[in-house]
């Protein structure tokens, strides 16, 4: 066996196979995705992702599990969208035509005056034109999609007896209110001083004094000139501790005091009224547009589980892995 040839083909080999994996790698690299056959360009990821970035991130540091997650976020997204542009195309849905070169157009006015915008311009609203025609796709086969039609008297009767909870008036409380004010950074003293006092004002009720007199007086809330009458509130107005207390009293009844994030309060409870489920006819208008809403959300909802379910996706992972 000749040597002095075989070492410099081991070396042309080594270097061919170190070539063929740089290219290998390089090839990876310049995408984030391939869905159905179309590259999802690594450009077009970082250009969304520095978007994602400052919309979402722009207190500061983030952490690096949060950015990974955030990372895949952003790549699912672009996944999605291309799944969704290639199906508009199938069922042949065209853009928005003249939303897409006016927002060309603005976005070429916006450089008329950079000398060096004549150079790229072309490639530049080529391009611009590209996404914001896909863009304007995915807009379209969305409202195609969930653009439910009106349900037959029947329908929406069954619609009405299968959600009676989305058309019943729930309870409601009417409340009046003594506030003491408390900044949340005061010490324990001051809090407990608070207390000590709402404690003595449930005692001068308890005892007769009127509850609407002691409400201007020593209530901090803007209820007070109302005497802390707050009217009728809703469920989850107050916060959890004022909701949890206000639950287990009778009409006429005060609270013990109650910390909350302002201060230490007293309630009374002046009224309750029950659950009031309305009459179809009151709320058919309602119905109907919630009807349509779910059907449509379920709709698209399938759609997008179709679409992931039939596609052949690659992934490079290489940002979050």
């Amino acid at each position: 066996m000749d040597f002095s040839s075989a070492a410099p083909q081991q070396a042309a080999s080594s270097v061919a196979k170190e070539k063929e994996e740089e290219a290998k790698k390089s090839q990876v690299l310049d995408y984030i995705a391939i869905v159905n056959g179309q590259r999802v360009s690594m450009g077009h990821y970082v250009s969304a992702l520095r978007k994602g970035i400052r919309d979402r991130f722009y207190h500061g540091k983030v952490e690096e599990e949060e950015a990974k997650t955030f990372r895949k976020e952003v790549a699912d997204e672009l996944i999605e969208r291309a799944l969704l542009v290639q199906e508009a195309k199938r069922r042949e849905l065209k853009p928005d035509a003249d939303e897409v070169e006016t927002n060309v157009q603005a976005f070429d006015a916006k450089f008329q005056d950079d000398p060096e915008w004549a150079k790229a311009r072309d490639k530049v609203l080529s391009e611009l034109r590209e996404k914001l025609a896909d863009d304007s796709l995915v807009k379209v086969i969305k409202l195609s999609v969930t653009l439910v039609g009106a349900p037959s008297e029947s329908e929406l009767r069954k619609y009405f007896e299968e959600h009676k909870d989305l058309f019943t008036t729930p309870v409601r409380n009417r409340v009046s209110l003594i506030l003491l004010r408390v900044d949340p950074s005061s010490s324990s003293s001051v809090w407990k001083q608070a207390s000590d006092e709402a404690a003595s004002i449930v005692k001068r009720v308890n005892a007769g004094a009127d509850f609407a007199e002691l409400a201007r007086i020593h209530s901090s809330d803007k209820s007070a000139e109302n005497g802390g009458d707050m009217g009728f509130v809703h469920l989850g107005m107050l916060g959890e501790n004022a909701e949890k207390v206000l639950a287990i009293m009778e009409p006429g009844e005060v609270s013990a005091p109650v910390v909350l994030l302002e201060g230490v309060s007293l309630f009374r409870l002046e009224e309750r009224t029950s659950p009031v489920l309305n009459t179809f006819d009151s709320v058919k208008a309602r119905a109907e547009r919630l009807y349509q809403r779910e059907k449509g959300e379920a709709a698209w909802k399938a759609l997008l589980g179709r679409l992931h379910a039939d596609a052949k996706i690659t992934v490079n992972d290489a940002p979050w892995r």
